[in-house]
């Protein structure tokens, strides 16, 4: 098994088979996070608040009004990974202690636990998918959404709390600029849905040191969860006129949003029963939750287009708190020609500092990121320190 880990893929499905192959001592994992079925790289960089500032494919999942504002079309194709930057010295641990002809492999495999306890493990790979964008409208397409969260705790002695989720989602999104006469004028107002589909695979377990000793059924996979829901998103974008000379006119012009998500959240009620024929279960709600955003555009520098942003996220749903929900970033867009531009970022998410690149050369872009995340309760808050990287074909 020792030659699985050297990769985080490899290692990732290895994990994922553990979890997935026994059959007695099920319980559900507790998660203290805020599951997003979407994330953009670039939006991560600048701690995630994205709902005012979004510009590009990602705003179906963001806030499809800004479809209103587009004004040409786009075509992108993207593979994602993400992981903690704990993640492979714990799998080497694990691995290491699992030693099949060692009569002692239980105990060492605690003791390999034991020496994280209270760490979290994250990885999310692969994201594949891909998206097209136009004026007014769009549509995506994702494929493999595979995103993994363990707890590292002593609950029921030395064992993993694991959380993991494969989604595949079709989105179709619609914008529009409201042209009514009680807009004030050359204020600038519009809103968007967006109407998406969601297959969801969903697994949660507490895996003992014991229970990872045993091998011997690797990816059964008949107590996971899976279901279909179809839901939407309704956002709303405003962009505010002030006079040139003023201080919003000039040096910090505004854009606020307002995005209503999952607004149906009735559940996955369609099973297929292709992971569990045997016993269906249905996957966690999608929870509805509201997001509320300002975007301050600030004045071009050579090149370079600036911007802030400031955040309020997924107010209502029930891991909410202040800090959860608190996102905060700027942005360095720079363009020195239509074939090579990019971004620099710096943030907040969630309390915890974030930085992220992205640079377009002709059709091909690369962005990567990190971010810390809250993945503790509000008595003991837990940084999980995470790397991204997304390339991706931008026609």
């Amino acid at each position: 098994m020792r030659n699985l880990i050297f990769q985080p893929l490899s290692s990732l499905f290895l994990l994922i088979g553990l979890c997935l192959s026994f059959t007695t001592g099920h319980a559900q994992a507790p998660d203290y996070t805020i599951h997003q079925e979407y994330t953009s790289t670039r939006a991560l960089g600048m701690g995630n608040a994205f709902t005012a500032v979004v510009d590009d494919h990602s705003a179906l999942f963001y806030n499809p009004a800004a479809l209103a504002f587009r004004k040409d079309g786009q075509v992108r194709f993207f593979l994602r990974a993400g992981i903690s930057d704990n993640y492979m010295d714990v799998m080497d641990d694990i691995d290491e202690a699992n030693d099949e002809s060692d009569p002692q492999k239980e105990e060492k495999i605690a003791a390999a636990i034991e020496k994280h306890y209270g760490e979290h493990l994250y990885s999310r790979v692969p994201t594949l998918g891909a998206a097209w964008v136009r004026p007014r409208w769009g549509i995506a397409f994702i494929p493999a959404d595979f995103s993994t969260d363990v707890t590292i705790n002593r609950q029921l002695g030395p064992s993993l709390g694991v959380n993991a989720y494969l989604d595949s989602t079709l989105a179709w999104g619609y914008g529009r600029q409201l042209k009514e006469k009680w807009i004030p004028k050359r204020h600038k107002l519009a809103m968007g849905a967006t109407l998406k589909a969601i297959h969801r695979a969903y697994y949660s377990d507490i895996l003992s040191a014991a229970q990872l000793a045993v091998d011997d059924e690797v990816f059964k996979i008949d107590r996971s969860a899976e279901g279909l829901t179809v839901d939407m998103d309704l956002g709303v974008m405003w962009v505010p006129y002030f006079k040139p000379k003023t201080f919003f006119g000039k040096y910090a012009k505004p854009t606020f949003s307002f995005v209503a998500r999952n607004i149906a959240d009735y559940g996955f009620p369609v099973q297929f029963e292709i992971l569990n024929d045997d016993n269906p279960q249905e996957p966690p709600k999608l929870e509805r939750r509201f997001d509320f955003g300002s975007k301050f555009d600030l004045p071009t520098l050579w090149v370079f287009s600036p911007k802030l942003a400031i955040d309020v996220r997924d107010v209502g749903h029930r891991n909410w708190t202040w800090m959860k929900g608190f996102h905060a970033g700027a942005e360095l867009y720079w363009k020195m020609a239509n074939w090579w531009k990019g971004h620099w970022a710096i943030g907040m998410n969630q309390g915890y500092m974030t930085a992220g690149f992205g640079a377009r050369l002709a059709w091909f872009q690369i962005d990567v990121a990190t971010f810390g995340e809250e993945v503790g309760t509000t008595d003991t808050p837990t940084e999980s320190r995470r790397y991204i990287l997304e390339l991706s074909i931008d026609i």
